[in-house]
């Protein structure tokens, strides 16, 4: 089985890499590309631009690189609920034969301070972030990291929207998924 992945992120290949083969253990060949796809999104997209970003890089990696059992997208952005912003990820995962399949993660709240941030130096998120952890000397350039501490890292949030995705594709007959 041959997964694309539509980054050139070493952490989004990796973490997919870890989330295939729990999933797909049972498969002996397993190969895990990266392609630098194309999300269209800005930088730091901001609620429906996530799943957009996510699907975009799924496309994008198809559209480029052949012979793929499945293209995978996976994107992080901003969004909106109740009145507080979130982090979250989002996944898309194209089969060769065109299905798509979604997931997305539970989102860590933005902290107060980088969202002040943002009003007070008129900046998006992503750049804000980069002067913050500039300020704060915190390297590693994790924004789930410098919110919590070290305590949680995006890879929570990008693994449980593949793995959301994946499931899809990988239950059993007698799940729901398969009915």
């Amino acid at each position: 089985m041959k997964f694309i992945i539509g980054s050139a992120s070493s952490r989004k290949i990796d973490v997919s890499g870890k989330i295939i083969r729990e999933l797909f253990c049972t498969e002996k060949d397993i190969e895990i590309i990266g392609y630098g796809s194309v999300s269209g999104v800005p930088n730091t997209p901001y609620d429906k631009q996530t799943f957009d970003g996510a699907r975009n890089r799924a496309l994008d990696a198809k559209a480029h690189v052949s012979g793929g059992s499945y293209y995978i997208g996976l994107e992080s952005g901003l969004v909106e609920r109740y009145g507080h912003i979130y982090e979250e990820a989002w996944t898309a995962v194209i089969t060769s034969d065109n299905r798509e399949f979604f997931g997305y993660s539970s989102g860590l709240k933005v902290p107060d301070y980088v969202l002040q941030k943002m009003n007070d130096l008129k900046m998006e998120h992503c750049d804000v972030m980069t002067v913050l952890e500039d300020e704060h000397d915190i390297s590693g350039k994790d924004t789930w990291g410098s919110y919590s501490g070290g305590m949680l890292l995006r890879e929570v949030s990008l693994e449980e929207s593949l793995r959301n995705a994946l499931i899809q594709i990988i239950s059993p007959e007698n799940s729901f998924y398969k009915q």
